[in-house]
């Protein structure tokens, strides 16, 4: 997903950068690179994820938060 739906996913949630931020103690830099694809941290993207409604994986198709164990997972149910 672009960075710029996250964010409006993440403000139509009522949750924009800097109130995730602020909830998980970490800086609203942290929190714009993970939107933006420059830097990983599962605890932020999975928050953005739930708060989102989104699964992780739609929100960041790249793979980056997805273990091989659910790679191959995903590959079996998509297979089925």
């Amino acid at each position: 997903m672009h960075h710029a739906d996250i964010i409006a996913a993440m403000v139509k949630a009522g949750w924009p950068s800097a109130k995730v931020a602020k909830h998980l103690k970490v800086s609203r830099g942290l929190v714009s690179k993970v939107i933006h694809g420059k830097a990983t941290s599962r605890p932020v993207a999975t928050f953005i994820a739930r708060k989102t409604g989104r699964a992780i994986s739609e929100l960041f198709p790249n793979g980056r938060y997805t273990s091989r164990l659910n790679k191959r997972f995903d590959s079996r149910r998509a297979a089925s």
